[in-house]
């Protein structure tokens, strides 16, 4: 089963990219199953079936902070599970998003899941995770191509690489500043930009590129130690706007270097959204998935161009949010007209 991964910052419009594709009858739409696996997304790199589910199914009490019904009511989908087998303040990892965006009845795909993955003898990591794909695919019929995405997951972008070498890459984009007014106000965005601030100086690199969360072997520790009363507070505070746009672009640069010499598309929310028929058309040639008519015209009512959040900002506001968001708009930038040219238009 052929493969894609969708890349990006978080917050940069990448849910709304997984409903596009979710719509496409040949895509296995992915969503948010890295996210979701938190600190155990990417290691260990060898481990049987059982394990391997665990990471999958096993709620975690600190993460559950930042994934919730309360916490992300439009991006939680298990809390508009009716009569759901799991608490949705407490469910599985793999059931938050993942399997309700599959699934009308995520908890009976959720059990036929566990009997097929738990049986999995030891393999490498990514060896679970395409046979996870397949199942998945089998399960709801009809795909042929895989793409995962996760809000954040171009931090991960040369793990991911490594581990799915022959994945086709979309390197999605928005405007820095408004990225990170999003970033600011979202549960697992405070918490990521607060483990980047406080844990880098003591050797806890969020961002490192084979160190980064999920990969690194001491983010589990991390997470243990916190507890959900530690998450709480954290995601209660309100980070600055010099903080949270320092941080977008910490990340896209970091994020972009992982991507060297591949050759991604990009797209870029904002032309999605000015030109969806364009753009979702491009999309699902680079994914060689096919263009159906009546997929096109379906998704193509979704995006919605939406103003500006950087008005509602003083002056001196937007000034210092601009700033911070510079470094990490010139080497998107860079990157865009250098590396990733050849394939911001795919279909030229």
């Amino acid at each position: 089963m052929r493969g894609a991964l969708i890349l990006g910052s978080a917050r940069c419009g990448s849910t709304l990219v997984s409903q596009i594709l979710n719509a496409h009858p040949a895509v296995l739409s992915v969503s948010e199953l890295f996210a979701a696996a938190g600190h155990n997304a990417f290691r260990p790199r060898h481990l049987d079936g059982a394990r391997f589910w665990a990471h999958m199914a096993r709620p975690s009490r600190a993460m559950a902070q930042v994934a919730n019904p309360d916490a992300a009511p439009s991006e939680f989908l298990y809390g508009r599970v009716q009569h759901p087998a799991h608490d949705p303040w407490h469910c599985p990892p793999i059931l938050a998003v993942t399997l309700p965006h599959l699934s009308e009845n995520p908890d009976a795909l959720f059990d036929a899941l566990a009997g097929q993955m738990r049986a999995r003898a030891p393999a490498p990591l990514a060896a679970h995770y395409r046979a996870l794909f397949q199942a998945m695919a089998w399960q709801i019929g009809g795909r042929e191509i895989w793409v995962e995405r996760s809000g954040g997951s171009l931090v991960a972008a040369a793990t991911l690489r490594e581990m799915f070498p022959d994945a086709a890459l979309v390197l999605l984009a928005r405007n820095g500043p408004d990225t990170a007014l999003s970033m600011r106000d979202y549960p697992a965005a405070r918490l990521a930009i607060w483990c980047w601030r406080r844990l880098g100086p003591l050797g806890l690199d969020l961002l490192h590129p084979r160190r980064h969360f999920g990969r690194g072997a001491l983010w589990p520790l991390v997470a243990a130690i916190s507890g959900p009363s530690g998450v709480r507070r954290i995601v209660a505070r309100r980070p600055g706007l010099a903080e949270t746009g320092a941080f977008w672009s910490a990340l896209t640069i970091r994020g972009l270097q992982g991507l060297r010499g591949a050759r991604p598309m990009i797209l870029r929310h904002e032309d999605l959204c000015r030109d969806p028929r364009t753009w979702i058309e491009r999309l699902g040639a680079h994914l060689q998935a096919g263009t159906p008519a009546a997929w096109l015209d379906r998704a193509a009512a979704m995006p919605q161009l939406r103003p500006s959040r950087l008005a509602a900002l003083s002056p001196a506001e937007r000034e210092a949010l601009e700033r911070a968001c510079a470094p990490g708009e010139a080497a998107l930038a860079a990157f865009c007209s250098g590396a990733g040219a050849e394939a911001a238009s795919p279909s030229s």
